[in-house]
């Protein structure tokens, strides 16, 4: 508070135009980043008041002094200070107001051009001149009490509210006690029998005595039913499911070979824009000795097992009707795995050697999935990256520290986003993020006047195709799309029919120089998120 009590004051007198209302709008503010501190290590408290301010500012706009600013809207005069007075930038600005990032341009723009004609540096030296003369007292004491005052405030609420039911219930007992004393001594508060007619009475359904024959009949359950059957609960009604409660990873030696997306039930009524409407991975594992081993060396499939996620997000809601799947990350040793938790709205990892669990992110709102959310590992499993709209959250699971990571340090692959997308619809980035594979031209594997479609390795960072590499053949007219890179130099490509959704398999084809071999034991029907499959 000290160290922020005279910019936020200057910021406030210029929203307001009164020392009076802005040393209250900037105590305000105080307040409400001090009842949720202490801050997470992703927060800037300083930013969280500025923006608190501007908030409470909106809530309740004042304009008390005589100046050109005051005379703004409340909105326009905001983005102004904020922009052109706290360094705040446009698209900060556009996510705190929910409103599109042109319109916070232009009216900026207008607003420059009504108070000095367009000259925005000497608005921002006028604003600063006028910021600078804010008289400012020492808030931290007054806060701080004010704050004191509200905390035992609530305790005191706190407190009559749990008594509040107690009374109620010892109210409710005396009061039964009360009744059965005066109908014992025979007063008038009793229950009376009226003549002629029995007082009705609650008895309790007595338990049958078991039938020395057992038969169903001896039991109270119908014909063809046990009797632990017929005393069970009643199933939940058709169409209702029940919350899944946030997964706890099995501390084993086993390692993840692949996840596959569990079957989502029907959908039911609508939800919210970033509400999880689909959940539910499943996890195939195998030894950890037998990681790297061909899936031949099980006789059977009897070495590996699957494990069951229920709390891992399959498709967010948004208003557009598209959900996209979120894929969960699996370390290319299989021993670590994160996804967004349907329970706890945030992005988890696991360890399953360990057992150790961490948080990647915040708990989300709508305004962090509204472009588009997704999780990745680096190649050593150590680092794990949540993409939220325009914020990247970096973890080291191996010591729990998050860092933003700054746009300029993003990968070739995150920035070449839009331009991939747009031209290839679905394509995969290389480990390291330098590369991206496609199936290029389309999806039909089959000659035309164009020649033969391909596998595309493209340059992310320049934004070319570097090699154009012949998919596998399958016999007869076939789609291909890129599941994942299998690791630095191998991409891993499914192959259905073009008339049809038949699958003709997975396969892995070198970058590099083309070779393709067909994948075995792995499911070519299903989505599939690979894991330890390095020796497939």
């Amino acid at each position: 508070m000290q160290r922020d009590q005279r910019s936020l004051v200057g910021t406030a007198l210029l929203l307001t135009g009164s020392h009076e209302q802005a040393i209250r709008l900037v105590l305000r503010s105080f307040h409400t980043v001090a009842l949720s501190w202490p801050p997470p290590v992703w927060e800037n408290p300083t930013t969280h008041a500025q923006i608190a301010l501007y908030r409470r500012f909106l809530q309740r706009p004042s304009a008390a002094g005589a100046t050109a600013l005051v005379r703004l809207p409340a909105r326009q005069r905001l983005l102004v200070v904020a922009c052109l007075h706290d360094g705040r930038t446009r698209a900060e600005m556009a996510a705190v107001l929910g409103v599109p990032e042109e319109t916070v341009r232009t009216e900026i723009a207008e607003a420059v051009e009504t108070l000095t004609k367009g000259d925005e540096k000497r608005l921002v030296a006028r604003m600063a001149t006028a910021a600078g003369e804010a008289s400012v007292p020492d808030l931290s004491a007054l806060c701080v009490r004010t704050l004191k005052r509200r905390r035992v405030r609530g305790v005191l609420l706190t407190v009559a509210a749990a008594l509040v039911p107690v009374a109620l219930i010892v109210a409710f007992t005396v009061l039964q006690r009360g009744e059965v004393l005066n109908s014992a001594l025979g007063g008038r508060g009793g229950v009376e029998a009226i003549e002629g007619h029995e007082p009705v009475r609650a008895i309790a359904t007595p338990t049958p005595a078991p039938s020395p024959t057992g038969s169903p009949a001896d039991t109270g359950a119908s014909p063809g039913t046990t009797p632990s059957k017929a005393a069970s609960p009643k199933a939940a009604p058709p169409g209702t499911t029940a919350s899944p409660a946030p997964w706890r990873a099995p501390r084993t030696s086993s390692v993840i070979r692949y996840a596959v997306p569990a079957r989502c039930p029907g959908e039911g009524t609508p939800a919210r824009d970033g509400d999880v409407v689909c959940a539910g991975w499943t996890l195939r594992l195998a030894p950890g000795a037998s990681a790297n081993a061909a899936p031949g060396d099980c006789e059977g499939g009897s070495c590996e097992s699957t494990v069951s996620v229920p709390d891992a997000a399959q498709r967010l809601a948004h208003g557009d009707g598209k959900r996209p799947r979120l894929d969960p990350a699996i370390s290319r040793d299989g021993r670590r795995i994160a996804y967004l938790s349907a329970a706890e709205r945030r992005y988890v990892a696991h360890d399953l050697g360990s057992g150790v669990k961490r948080y990647l992110s915040p708990v989300l709102v709508p305004a962090d999935t509204e472009k588009g959310t997704l999780v990745r590992v680096s190649p050593d499993g150590r680092h794990f990256t949540v993409v939220l709209g325009e914020r990247r959250l970096r973890t080291d699971f191996t010591t729990g520290a998050l860092t933003s990571v700054p746009a300029t340090r993003e990968l070739p692959a995150d920035r070449a986003t839009p331009w991939l997308s747009e031209r290839y619809g679905t394509w995969a980035g290389s480990p390291n993020g330098r590369y991206a594979a496609a199936v290029g031209g389309g999806k039909a594997v089959h000659r035309d006047a164009r020649g033969p479609l391909g596998l595309h390795v493209i340059d992310t960072a320049a934004r070319r195709v570097l090699r154009r590499l012949p998919l596998p053949e399958a016999g007869r007219p076939a789609e291909g799309a890129v599941v994942s890179w299998l690791n630095g130099r191998e991409v891993v490509v499914r192959m259905s029919a073009a008339d049809g959704d038949e699958p003709l398999g997975l396969f892995r084809v070198n970058a590099v120089t083309g070779r393709a071999h067909r994948l075995a034991g792995l499911p070519a029907d299903a989505a599939l998120v690979l894991g330890a499959a390095t020796a497939l």
